[in-house]
């Protein structure tokens, strides 16, 4: 496994609000600046599909891998002897709540991969977190 981004913040919003963007992936471009356009056979569950286009780079699809309501949401995207993972957690607080993304490649080929998205996605977890967080902020 070969880490790629991972940025965590603190937010006053609840984990529902922030995990219910996450849950909704044809929303996914009114606030990541790095998705430009998602098609998703929905509704959210470990197995529904979709297709991501990004800002950048050629369009991908993805399954959902993990997905606990208010927790966890992991979509991940096939590549040649390797998986591209963005792994989303939100941990509920007194306050708000504490979120994070981890981007991270894994298989045989990671370390590859690594060098060829490395630049491209270094730092898709903050712009996806921030994005988000202004988002919800501004609603």
């Amino acid at each position: 496994m070969v880490v790629l981004d991972s940025y965590a913040a603190r937010t006053a919003h609840g984990a529902e609000a922030v995990f219910s963007r996450w849950a909704d992936p044809e929303g996914w471009p009114e606030w990541d600046a790095e998705v430009r356009e998602v098609t998703f056979a929905g509704p959210a569950m470990i197995g529904a599909r979709g297709r991501m286009r990004p800002a950048s780079g050629p369009a991908a699809s993805f399954s959902v891998t993990a997905f606990e309501p208010g927790r966890v949401f992991t979509n991940v995207s096939s590549l040649p002897g390797a998986k591209l993972v963005f792994e989303h957690l939100v941990t509920p607080a007194p306050d708000g709540a504490a979120v994070e993304v981890v981007v991270r490649v894994e298989g045989l080929l990671a370390p590859l991969w690594k060098r060829v998205l490395g630049r491209s996605l270094g730092s898709a977890a903050r712009s996806s977190v921030t994005g988000l967080l202004a988002y919800l902020d501004a609603a």
